[in-house]
């Protein structure tokens, strides 16, 4: 049971909501892993549009056993932290099925800014509790939020995905805050590029070396076909479609960067566990 956060300065165009997306539908299709997406962003309808077509929004107020989603989760939740009325497997109660048992979305869409701004401050806790009863939690950490809450969330991480864009602005404001922060240099990081250029001088290989990351940079380029799918709720029917694909095929390169990038995820949780 893991906890993995990702960030970004918001600085650039990172496809940080996107590629959470991406990865945690390839390994929810590709292993047998409980997941949970934790969505910290104000009234933001990204996941909605990743995950469920608009004209079933209607959907998102109740799934098929009557039990409310969406409309009342992140807020829902929260009341019952505090009401000291929650246990880590009820966090299933709010949340939206992607994948029944495998994948799950807890977001907000339709609060208030005060009630958010209550309940944002319970996103470590939400998380804490998530980490019991999930094999892998995704914090997708809003770049806006205050400092010391996203601090809160990051020390509690198991492994960090810093989201960049390949712009050198960006990467050495990345460069700078990993030496003024020292959560950046005691936990696991693993850099990503989204939005992928792979044409751009920036190339991954180059800014790894720039930013000596023995490692090595992540990336998932952007592909037209993928994007599409993250405006009309189409996102799992596009990787169960693409789950065996041509390598010839032009969305293999895609695909094949998804996989790598979710399996250096899981090494690096699997390399950090052993050395517990």
């Amino acid at each position: 049971m893991a906890i993995i956060s990702f960030c970004s300065n918001g600085k650039g165009e990172t496809g940080k909501t996107a590629s959470i997306a991406a990865i945690t539908t390839y390994l929810a299709i590709q292993h047998n892993y409980k997941i949970l997406i934790l969505d910290t962003k104000y009234n933001d309808y990204s996941y909605q549009d990743c995950f469920w077509k608009e004209d079933k929004a209607i959907k998102l107020i109740h799934n098929d056993n009557g039990r409310t989603n969406i409309a009342s989760g992140i807020s829902g939740l929260s009341k019952a932290i505090l009401s000291n009325k929650t246990s880590p497997e009820i966090i299933t109660n709010y949340t939206k099925i992607v994948f029944r048992d495998r994948l799950e979305v807890l977001t907000e869409v339709n609060t208030e800014r005060e009630e958010y701004e209550m309940h944002k401050k319970l996103f470590r806790d939400i998380a804490k509790i998530a980490g019991r009863y999930y094999d892998l939690v995704f914090v997708d950490i809003d770049s806006k939020l205050d400092d010391h809450i996203t601090n809160s969330i990051l020390e509690i991480s198991d492994l960090i995905v810093t989201n960049l864009s390949q712009k050198m602005r960006h990467i050495n404001d990345y460069l700078k805050t990993k030496q003024e922060n020292m959560i950046f240099q005691d936990k696991a990081v693993i850099p990503l590029l989204g939005r992928y250029d792979k044409h751009s001088k920036y190339s991954a290989k180059n800014i790894a070396r720039y930013m000596r990351e023995k490692e090595g940079v992540s990336s998932i380029p952007y592909n037209t076909l993928f994007f599409e799918a993250c405006n009309e709720g189409e996102v799992a029917d596009f990787f169960i479609k693409f789950r065996k694909i041509n390598p010839k095929d032009k969305n293999a390169l895609f695909i094949e960067d998804v996989r790598k990038t979710s399996e250096r995820i899981v090494y690096k949780l699997q390399e950090l566990q052993m050395r517990m």
